[in-house]
């Protein structure tokens, strides 16, 4: 690999300019038709809540981008090119922005003790070097990625990210917007990718003081004030204790420099904090380890694979431990497997896929003649061949036979070999189609496409216009690719222009061709799942599927080699409803054979056994969610089935735990550090007690934060004081939004010039221009419209232009987002409807409008204007345009998420709205209908 340093700062010199410097409303250049690809190495990064007394993992995040050009290929050289890829944060869905890291993690007061380099804050370690990486900083400068040959990607490696916002909010999934700028600072594609984070592993649950007698040290437990403390200088005095008297040891210490009475006196009494692979070897930090002492991975998983859980009484190792890994990981909150194999549910509720099913069991994971980070699983271990070669399943739920890996049968799904080194073969480094990494269209490891997670679905949704495997063709190429078996893992095209096609390419290539995917009689299998909603013309008349329906050749006619019309039907299913309670699972009878659940729920998971599917809510969950179900009859699925749950709150309310005391200094008992809250959990201090007073003190303003207390809101708010009592409460609600709803009273008599309805808006300005044109209020019971509900209207006919303008209480911040329901119905050709989102002055900095005579909608701002994937929808569409930087937006309709930039103009703060009908034609059913106007702040 060779690096080309001049790219970060060309970048970084291009976008600030592009971003910044002044023009007209809408640009003359407008985005081009490149593509840029991008996920992070590893699918999720630790880091160390604290670094006062040891490091294992510092704080280290590294993603990968890769650049299709305008003509469908992938770029090898951005030089000849003219381009640079960066980065900058960008707010996620819920407004969350993470654009620095300082003040949220100690790492900086310690690095030079610990790796011996002095780092400027937002700066991550130069690993694996020369180049150091940062964090964009308040001023959320933009930062430029390095071009790596061989690899052909771009790269930052070691930015320092932490799971706080900069609201001091938990966010384990914060985002950055990757964008790639040509020589003459032009945007020419961008994409909204997770930098996954978490401080969740830790060792509390055996080595906190006082947690149980397996663990304590035999000089007694240290009950340091310091929870974050405690725990670590206990693991310390145990180790001295183990190891102290051994020649390898006093050795160790010696060689670098460490107190000669073992790591607990180096800390304690030195001040200095301990880097644990100083010692033992990690693959992840070069040149790390001595000679003679296990590696890190091993020393760690061998030791405690023997060790007793103190929740279930089973072995770390045993098989039957499906929490085991969880116990240091993050996953318990994080979630860290949390894509395809993570949201895959077992009959009884469970995950059915746990970290042991791809990496076996902590013996296995530190066993000696294991390599860390190298020897991992891989992908043809569980998905082993084709539909008609395979061990008569087609993907397995473990990666192990006999206690090794599977052997495919074929190598359909297989990671490239000797990658990134000989002997090894790892899917984070290998390529496919078109010399795309498998990352680029299959996601990160541990959250492949889809996620249960909605940001990590982003960058998918504005790539090809749904979340999920990239499997749209014309996402890279400008147009469909004729190919019979050319694309990813031997595909063909997809879509019409294989419905066109297929007869004359089967008859060319034999049916076995076909049945690799579709099945030995065409029935259909895994690999023949339909990755998005269709809708098709065939020979035997339109053909629709919903996404994860199986396309068979029974569905349009009598099999492989008959063009009858089928004899073997499609089966039917009915939507279902149920009713639960907060916290309770409800057992729900569907209709059908052989079914399966097609989309999980977005707040809670469903197990499926025979024709029964139990929801399990999450936890505290109130409202209504849903999932989707087909049944199969052997050759054909059925219509896609909707199970709709409503969630009543429990009348008891959740019951929050007793208040319990926590020592921020002094000593401490057993009692005294019973407070217990899962990680990123929110705290209210309600009373402390100072170092003069014995009695309990009533907070006069009650202070909230989250649960690990070497974190706090107000750090000089616990210098004075003792000890202090906690509650665990839900984080404080975000503010009350500015809300308007055309059912308002304020709207009886119309809606009218001036009309003022809701809370945190300025009156309503309504103008009419040519032609005939007026507003209204109405409900929206006109053809394929379906609000259902009281409506603000606006119609334009003959040369008319109507619109609304409204302005705000105050400009848009970073993360807060406008969101209103639109619904339109015809529109004549090439005129107009739309949005127009405001700065103070009335400059429109972006525009989300129909055309007539389009299918989708389009976007204009700074990079001009572009069709987005967003059809239009007889439900109409929940438009939310978030700001999600200094100069970024993201536009979302329902799973559609549209990233841009805001037009360039020495104003750039979104101050208001405005909604037009440009002459959209005569009739109700021309009519353009908003409702639900809302403005939020996370």
């Amino acid at each position: 690999m060779t690096n080309q340093p001049l790219i970060r700062p060309l970048y970084r010199c291009l976008l600030a300019a592009a971003i910044h410097a002044g023009g007209s409303a809408f640009p003359l250049h407008a985005q081009s038709n490149w593509t840029v690809i991008g996920w992070n190495n590893l699918g999720m990064h630790c880091m160390d809540s604290d670094y006062s007394v040891f490091s294992i993992l510092p704080p280290y995040n590294t993603f990968h981008a890769q650049v299709i050009d305008a003509s469908g290929d992938l770029v090898t050289d951005p030089g000849a090119a003219g381009i640079g890829v960066g980065y900058h944060a960008v707010a996620d869905l819920n407004g969350s922005l993470n654009r620095t890291s300082r003040d949220k993690s100690n790492f900086w007061q310690y690095d030079q003790a610990l790796f011996g380099i002095d780092l400027p804050e937002n700066t991550g370690l130069p690993v694996p070097g020369p180049e150091m990486f940062h964090m964009p900083g308040t001023n959320n400068e933009p930062q430029g990625m390095r071009f790596e040959t061989g690899l052909n990607w771009f790269a930052a490696h070691g930015v320092p990210i932490a799971p706080y916002d900069d609201n001091d909010k938990p966010n384990q999934y914060p985002m950055m917007r990757l964008t790639v700028t040509n020589n003459a600072g032009h945007v020419l594609a961008m994409t909204d990718i997770v930098l996954p984070v978490s401080d969740e592993m830790d060792c509390k649950l055996c080595h906190a003081s006082g947690s149980g007698p397996d663990a304590e040290p035999t000089a007694g437990w240290v009950w340091d004030s310091d929870p974050g403390r405690d725990y670590r200088l206990n693991i310390l005095r145990m180790h001295d204790e183990l190891q102290l008297g051994s020649s390898t040891y006093s050795n160790a210490l010696a060689a670098h420099g460490f107190h000669p009475g073992g790591l607990l006196p180096t800390v304690t009494e030195n001040e200095r904090p301990i880097l644990c692979a100083s010692c033992h070897l990690s693959e992840a930090l070069p040149g790390s380890g001595i000679e003679g002492i296990p590696p890190l991975t091993e020393a760690m998983h061998s030791r405690h694979a023997v060790v007793i859980d103190p929740r279930n009484n089973m072995a770390l190792d045993a098989d039957a431990n499906r929490q085991a890994c969880y116990t240091c990981h993050p996953g318990s909150e994080t979630r860290c497997l949390r894509g395809a194999m993570g949201r895959a549910v077992a009959s009884d509720g469970s995950m059915l896929m746990q970290c042991q099913s791809c990496h076996g069991g902590m013996a296995e994971v530190g066993s000696p003649t294991r390599t860390g980070w190298l020897d991992e699983p891989n992908c043809q271990a569980c998905h082993v061949g084709s539909a008609t070669n395979s061990f008569g399943l087609i993907r397995f739920v473990d990666a192990f036979t006999n206690g090794s890996l599977r052997v495919p049968h074929e190598d359909m799904f297989a990671t490239n070999p000797d990658t990134p080194a000989p002997g090894h073969s790892l899917y984070r480094y290998s390529a496919g189609h078109g010399g795309l990494q498998c990352s680029a269209c299959h996601g990160s490891t541990h959250a492949i496409y889809p996620t249960a997670l909605p940001n990590d679905n982003v960058s998918m949704a504005q790539i090809q216009g749904h979340a999920g495997t990239l499997n749209e063709c014309t996402s890279c190429h400008a147009s469909m690719p004729n190919t019979r078996n050319g694309g990813p893992h031997g595909m063909h095209t997809i879509g019409q222009a294989w419905i066109n096609d297929h007869n004359d390419a089967a008859q060319q290539l034999g049916a076995n061709s076909c049945r690799t995917c579709h099945g030995q009689n065409g029935e259909g299998s895994v690999l023949s799942l339909a990755f998005s909603a269709k809708s098709l013309t065939s020979e035997k008349g339109n053909v629709t599927y919903f996404k994860g329906q199986k396309v068979t050749c029974w569905g349009c006619h009598n099999g492989m080699f008959e063009s009858d019309p089928t004899s073997k039907g499609v089966p039917t299913v009915s939507d279902v409803h149920a009713v639960t309670t907060s916290g309770i699972p409800v057992a729900i009878t569907l209709n059908g054979s052989n079914l399966r659940i097609i989309d999980q729920p977005r707040r809670g998971q469903v197990a499926l056994a025979g024709g029964i599917a139990t929801y399990y809510p999450d936890s505290a969950f109130a409202g209504e969610d849903r999932f989707t179900f087909a049944a199969n009859n052997g050759f054909n699925d059925s219509n896609l089935g909707t199970t709709t749950i409503r969630v009543e709150p429990h009348p008891d309310g959740l019951a929050p735990p007793e208040p319990a005391a926590i020592f921020a200094f002094g000593t401490a008992t057993n009692d005294d550090l019973a407070f217990v809250s899962r990680l990123g959990g929110a705290y209210r201090l309600e009373a402390a007690t100072s170092l003069t007073q014995q009695a309990w003190t009533e907070v006069v303003s009650p202070v909230w934060g989250r649960t690990d207390v070497t974190r706090v809101p107000n750090q000089a708010v616990f210098t004075y004081m003792q000890m202090f009592r906690v509650v665990s409460i839900d984080a404080p609600a975000a503010p009350t939004p500015s809300t308007d709803r055309a059912a308002d009273p304020a709207y009886d008599a119309g809606w009218l010039d001036a009309s003022n309805g809701g809370v945190g808006f300025s009156n309503w300005v309504l103008n009419v221009t040519g032609g005939s044109g007026g507003h209204f209020i109405a409900d929206t019971n006109a053809p394929d419209l379906n609000a259902g509900v009281r409506s603000w209207g606006l119609w334009a006919n003959s040369g008319s232009l109507a619109e609304a303008i409204r302005s705000f209480a105050t400009p848009l911040n970073d993360g807060d987002a406008v969101i209103l329901h639109v619904e339109n119905n015809y529109v004549d050709t090439g005129n107009r409807v739309g949005i127009d989102f405001l700065n103070a002055s009335g400059i429109p900095l972006v525009r989300w409008q129909f055309t007539g005579g389009d299918d989708v909608y389009q976007v204009e701002d700074f990079a001009g204007l572009r069709d987005t994937f967003i059809p239009w929808s007889n439900l109409g569409w929940d438009v939310s345009l978030r700001i999600t930087g200094d100069s970024d937006y993201l536009l979302s309709c329902g799973d559609h998420h549209i990233p841009g930039i805001l037009v360039s103009h020495a104003d750039r703060r979104v101050a208001a709205i405005r909604l037009w009908n440009d002459n959209a034609g005569s009739g109700s059913d021309h009519d353009l209908y908003i409702s639900d106007l809302m403005v939020q702040t996370p």
